[in-house]
């Protein structure tokens, strides 16, 4: 063997023995990556400690901080002996452009730690300091990108209510146009006059409510991780800002918020089926209900009920050839075909048929956090401003199952 191929020799076999190392390491970080993310999902259960949560992510943090600089370590060693050994060592990264040379959005890595820290009271790096003027030089400190998408995002996982209205994302106020009747297309003789027959048209007019939600957290939250303290930050304001937006959309008053399917019909014989107080729910009362909503809306209607009303009411039910009702597929449940969809704010007993892309949405602006601290409390303050409005558009595409009170 010559000298150059003994070199080689020895080169390969200690880089297989360091690669050993490297990926041992590389199990343990996804342990510890596996470990932050459980973390996060217990900061949101009911009394989580999160002084130990805190405690847990600094270690873990540190191990993962060792742990890269060790790779890097063991990288430039192999770097080294390559270079002995006559290898060519091949930089596939770009590199990266000074701080001074980069421009900093809402949309950078930068300034969303930035932002969590300025928030949360912690002091910045100096790049985070540079991301941060620069970014909110122009529109003030606003939600980074990353962190309005995640709001948004569990807002309609927490409302799912949401998804199913038409929701608009238009800036201000805004008229929407809505067809309240339309004459039937007719046959045409040749030769004849033609007469416009006028459709009919009105508008519903969305303005722009505040939703608002002041969280209060002691000052643990400067010892908690960036990630953590986001996602708990993010989860506990889209949960009340959700529970709001729902409350809105089925029981809106209309003042100073918007207007609810309850409340933009008076119920009576002509669009709901009324329950006697003492009477149980029967089939025939479904069939009632379901032959008062106009065909043109079955496509997208769906029966809205709080879970007790499911399973007291319509579970023992079934149809004359001895059917259930209530037919269950995938953990989802029908009612002669439509789905049903719980929400514990519909009273007991009651329940809605209707579609609910008649309801129209508007949420113009993205939700938006400012912090304070407060020195009577010895607590820091998180208040999250959401700007909802809905209102139904066809009030014939909502029937109603009321239970009498007498």
């Amino acid at each position: 063997m010559s000298k150059n191929q003994n070199k080689q020799a020895i080169f390969g076999g200690f880089r297989n023995q360091v690669g050993l190392q490297f990926f041992a390491g590389k199990n343990r970080m996804t342990e510890i990556e596996e470990r932050l993310a459980a973390i996060r999902t217990e900061m949101d259960s009911e009394g989580a400690d999160l002084d130990a949560l805190s405690t847990e992510t600094d270690s873990l943090l540190e191990e993962r901080k060792t742990l890269l600089g060790q790779a890097e370590q063991r990288r430039n060693l192999l770097n080294k002996i390559a270079n002995g050994a006559g290898g060519e060592v091949r930089t596939f990264q770009p590199q990266p452009q000074t701080p001074e040379a980069r421009e900093y959005g809402r949309d950078s890595e930068e300034y969303r730690s930035a932002w969590l820290k300025t928030i949360a009271g912690n002091e910045l790096t100096e790049t985070e300091q540079r991301a941060w003027s620069t970014a909110t030089a122009s529109a003030g400190p606003l939600v980074p990108t990353q962190t309005a998408n995640t709001i948004i995002e569990k807002v309609h996982q927490y409302a799912p209510l949401l998804d199913k209205i038409t929701l608009l994302r238009v800036p201000g106020n805004v008229t929407y146009a809505v067809e309240s009747e339309q004459a039937d297309a007719a046959y045409h003789a040749e030769n004849a006059a033609i007469t416009a027959a006028e459709t009919g048209l009105t508008s519903i007019s969305l303005s722009a409510y505040e939703i608002v939600k002041l969280v209060q957290i002691s000052k643990s939250v400067q010892k908690m991780a960036l990630d953590v303290f986001e996602s708990w930050l993010t989860d506990m304001l889209a949960k009340k800002i959700a529970k709001m937006i729902s409350d809105t959309i089925l029981k809106g008053t209309g003042t100073d918020q918007g207007t609810g399917i309850e409340k933009a019909n008076t119920w009576g014989a002509a669009n709901s089926v009324s329950v006697g107080k003492t009477a149980a729910l029967t089939n025939q009362d479904v069939l009632n209900l379901i032959a008062l909503l106009p065909g043109g809306y079955d496509a997208n209607a769906c029966f809205l009920m709080s879970k007790k009303t499911l399973f007291t009411d319509f579970m023992p039910l079934q149809d004359k050839s001895k059917n259930d009702l209530v037919r269950i597929e995938g953990g989802s449940y029908y009612v002669y075909g439509y789905p049903v969809l719980i929400d514990e704010r519909v009273s007991d007993h009651e329940a809605y048929l209707a579609d609910l892309s008649t309801v129209i949405g508007n949420m113009p602006e993205d939700v938006t956090i400012t912090s304070d601290f407060d020195l009577k409390s010895n607590a820091f303050l998180f208040l999250g401003c959401a700007m909802f409005d809905c209102k139904p558009s066809q009030a014939d595409a909502v029937r109603k199952l009321v239970k009498a009170s007498a």
